[in-house]
């Protein structure tokens, strides 16, 4: 009994960076295989451990087959919103954090991304750390940071 959401030739888009588990070959484990946001066609699914659905995903794109899990896809019609920054991004507060009515972190300090987290029909959102401070917050609570120009020499 197959109870698999996609079938065969249905195109498909991963919602997380896929890494090597070790299982594909010519590649270092946990190198990037392809990042989320990219669309692929099922070729074929199958179980894995008999409970978990996988699904064999060809990206033709980027010349390769990969097992992706079901909960690492969406249906490649869906809205897509892809995220501004990644995991070891650096980026800089919107607006300032408070906890219990005390600021913690002032608009404008710059904050590690330490996971982005995607939430079906919600704009990503970004586990950051300042100091101590380990929170969630959207993305519109970030911006990228400015490029520092060059100082003058005259």
């Amino acid at each position: 009994m197959n109870s698999a959401k996609f079938g065969y030739g249905c195109k498909v888009r991963v919602v997380e960076n896929i890494r090597n588990d070790g299982s594909f070959p010519g590649c270092k484990k946990g190198a990037l295989l392809v990042r989320r946001g990219a669309t692929g066609y099922v070729r074929q699914s199958g179980y894995y451990l008999q409970d978990q659905i996988v699904y064999q995903v060809q990206f033709i794109n980027r010349g390769l087959t990969i097992g992706c899990k079901e909960h690492e896809l969406i249906d490649a019609e869906l809205v897509w919103q892809p995220n501004q920054f990644e995991y070891g991004d650096k980026a800089a507060l919107t607006l300032s954090l408070s906890q219990q009515g005390e600021v913690v972190a002032k608009k404008g300090s710059v904050v590690d991304v330490l996971a982005v987290r995607r939430k079906p029909k919600t704009d990503p959102c970004y586990r950051i750390q300042y100091g101590e401070l380990d929170v969630e917050v959207p993305e519109r609570a970030l911006a990228a940071l400015k490029e520092e120009e060059p100082a003058y020499v005259g």
